[in-house]
């Protein structure tokens, strides 16, 4: 898992109002056909009342439902089959009054997304760069009373046309965490990719069609709550360092364990009526009476929409 975090001041750069004024002029940039479906409709018909002159407001739950989809209709509307995705997590101001925001807010945020989309983008340098999901979750700041934020999650990378969910081969030790490559006889090789990468790599459901995901959640898997009495390598379905910290070069018969429960863990999670949509595994540090490196798994799920991209 690569992560990227900015933190974002109360004043709005002025490139995301430029960037705004671009998206109202590619506004007619949309499907043509009588077939679409009804939650995409919804959503343009939103995308036309966000630029109107009209003004007025939309509650928050609603708001948030719209402009997530929004994003994720223009963003992230794709064959969701990539080689390696890149999260960014961000929080934003949710300027909101008596439950109610206004659409001029929300243009402002829906320019600032954008620009932070974009800003990815430009750092990749690849023309081919896109996104597997844009995630909006409106929370209370707790700094002031009845105070909001949106947190945003990005996930974005590039598009591989071949089948990804396979197995791990011989080749296939990975250092466990911190981007250090290969391990083993293998040392040193593949340095910014580890075992999170490519287990999140192989974790990748497959979609053959198009299509783009509306209301988005994500849940963490922890290690401890998943054990395991099948383990060779641990006590747990999910990869966590031992007590002699010896364990931090993943053979690929681990990897592929990890990948055998996979399937369980995803399905454990999953909120009814949501499909999967994408996984952030991360290398991380928990605390009890003494730090523990672990993997843990943050598992998106939503409502899959398919729609013509174009």
């Amino acid at each position: 898992m690569i992560s990227i975090k900015h933190i974002f001041s109360s004043a709005i750069l002025f490139a995301a109002i430029i960037f705004a004024s671009c998206s109202k002029d590619q506004v007619n940039n949309e499907p043509k056909t009588d077939s679409i479906n009804k939650t995409t409709r919804q959503l343009m018909n939103f995308r036309q009342d966000l630029f109107s002159k009209n003004g007025g407001s939309m509650a928050t739950d609603s708001a948030e439902w719209y402009l997530e989809g929004l994003l994720n209709f223009e963003q992230a509307n794709n064959t969701h089959e990539f080689a390696q995705l890149q999260f960014l997590y961000d929080t934003l101001a949710w300027p909101e009054s008596n439950g109610e925001i206004t659409m001029e807010n929300l243009q402002q945020l829906y320019a600032n997304v954008n620009q932070i989309a974009q800003s990815m983008a430009l750092q990749n340098g690849s023309p081919d760069y896109t996104f597997d999901i844009i995630d909006l979750q409106v929370i209370e700041t707790g700094l002031k009373s009845g105070e909001t934020a949106v947190k945003v999650t990005l996930a974005g990378g590039l598009l591989i046309p071949t089948p990804i969910y396979m197995q791990f081969d011989p080749t296939d030790f990975w250092k466990s965490g911190h981007l250090l490559g290969k391990c083993d006889i293998y040392y040193g090789q593949f340095i910014g990719r580890d075992a999170t990468t490519e287990l999140e790599h192989h974790f990748k459901g497959l979609y053959t069609y198009p299509s783009y995901f509306v209301s988005i959640n994500t849940a963490y898997a922890y290690f401890i709550d998943n054990e395991a009495d099948d383990n060779p390598f641990g006590y747990y379905m999910m990869w966590v360092e031992n007590s002699n910290h010896s364990n931090h070069c993943l053979c690929p018969e681990e990897m592929n364990y990890y990948l055998s429960k996979w399937e369980f863990i995803k399905n454990k999670y999953k909120p009814e009526g949501k499909t999967f949509c994408s996984v952030d595994v991360i290398y991380d540090i928990l605390y009890s009476s003494y730090p523990i490196r672990c993997h843990t798994y943050g598992i998106s799920y939503g409502v899959n929409i398919g729609s013509n991209p174009n």
